[in-house]
């Protein structure tokens, strides 16, 4: 382990699979520690996303197990900035860091924000009876995933998967199922090949076939895992490798490619990483929000609001990626992201095929609808793919709806 910290209230050490090891010494050690584990759950509960994750603690040695949020930003936060990140810290979330200055702000990269640490003198302020109830509990998601053939062609490019770990090997769940993430993770995943059935169907079966192995092998248990985001974005790097190295090796899938959208559900939060143009949106409180952005010249324009999503659907260059799995891309930088979840939330992830026949404000409908008529996730996921496919169709036409209970 690489110590990061030796003073007389704490020892912090760094492990090699990236978790935060922190022991407590000197006067009032064991109130201390008590009061940071208590802070650190409260948060956990409440929803912050910027602060550590409690893994595991030992009353015997003082020792509590968090994930890493980063590297120090002492050297590059301004006061002002520390002090309105500690001002939303006892806005959003009800606690009060004893210690608001920027020696106690990190930057994770990954995330591309400001953390806080360091909860040892907190306080947490009292709720409403009602509110603390709700954020003690665990949560749930149900799912439903299916794909549609496109008319275009023979035979499917697209594959999807959702699979959970068990202990390092991956168990396969059905594509329709429920799952209390507050006790087990999961992962779903959908692909859109590149280069023919011979090849793009071949790469897109490889990527989440891969994944399967590769993602469980790196994290084990996912709910207990330290850094999701880099395990995530490594997992991927690692699948673009392997399929480039296969297209080598067979003459006949030279160049093939594929796109991935995938997400980690697991106590509070999704993470997630995507390569290419297939999406993830985000349904809530009747806003729709797309969480990925298209690894293409004409997405960045869209997402820089150079052009509209009309100019951004119909340009001749649209579907020309800038990064994908294979397709000899030598510098893959995946996309990677963490969302902290709230009962009734939507996540949607799709191939290309269900948005070149369904608009963004045809999604946000179908969810406002489903939502309001109490519509089953199955129910909500065939709407949308059935108006996709009989506005264009085309292309394979893949989805996975996922709600949040």
């Amino acid at each position: 382990m690489r110590i990061a910290k030796d003073g007389l209230r704490s020892k912090v050490r760094i492990g090699y699979d990236g978790r935060v090891y922190k022991t407590f010494r000197g006067t009032g050690a064991d109130e201390r520690f008590a009061n940071e584990v208590h802070v650190l759950k409260v948060l956990e509960d409440r929803g912050c996303d910027y602060v550590p994750r409690l893994i595991d603690s030992d009353a015997d040695t003082l020792t509590l197990v968090t994930t890493n949020c980063g590297q120090p930003a002492e050297e590059t936060v301004s006061e002002a900035k520390a002090a309105k990140l500690f001002a939303e810290l006892k806005e959003d979330y009800g606690v009060v860091h004893d210690d608001p200055f920027p020696r106690n702000i990190t930057y994770h990269r990954d995330m591309g924000r400001f953390c806080i640490i360091d909860f040892e003198l907190a306080e947490v302020l009292e709720r409403g009876e009602e509110e603390d109830r709700k954020d003690s509990e665990g949560f749930s998601i149900e799912w439903f995933g299916m794909s549609v053939d496109g008319k275009r062609k023979a035979g499917n490019e697209d594959c999807l998967s959702a699979f959970a770990s068990d202990d390092g090997w991956a168990d396969e769940l059905a594509l329709s199922g429920e799952l209390d993430i507050d006790e087990r993770g999961a992962v779903f995943a959908v692909s859109d090949g590149m280069g023919g059935i011979a090849g793009g169907g071949y790469a897109s079966w490889l990527a989440v076939k891969e994944l399967r192995q590769f993602l469980p092998a790196r994290m084990g248990r996912f709910e207990g895992n330290a850094e999701p985001l880099r395990h995530l974005a490594s997992a991927v790097m690692d699948l673009n490798h392997h399929v480039n190295r296969i297209g080598e090796a067979k003459p006949e899938v030279r160049g093939m490619g594929a796109t991935l959208v995938c997400g980690l559900f697991t106590r509070k939060q999704m993470h997630f990483a995507h390569v290419g143009d297939s999406r993830i949106y985000r349904y809530f409180d009747g806003e729709l929000e797309q969480l990925t952005y298209d690894h293409s010249r004409i997405g960045e324009r869209e997402r820089l609001g150079k052009i509209s999503e009309r100019e951004a659907r119909t340009h001749p260059s649209r579907n020309v990626l800038s990064q994908a799995i294979g397709a000899g891309t030598e510098r893959l930088v995946p996309q990677v992201g963490t969302i902290s979840l709230r009962p009734g939330m939507w996540f949607l992830f799709c191939s290309d095929g269900l948005i070149d026949g369904i608009w963004n404000r045809r999604i946000l409908r179908e969810f406002k609808q489903g939502e309001e008529e109490g519509r089953s996730v199955e129910a909500t996921a065939r709407a949308l793919i059935d108006e996709a496919v009989d506005e264009a169709g085309k292309d394979d036409t893949t989805l996975i709806v996922v709600r949040v209970r």
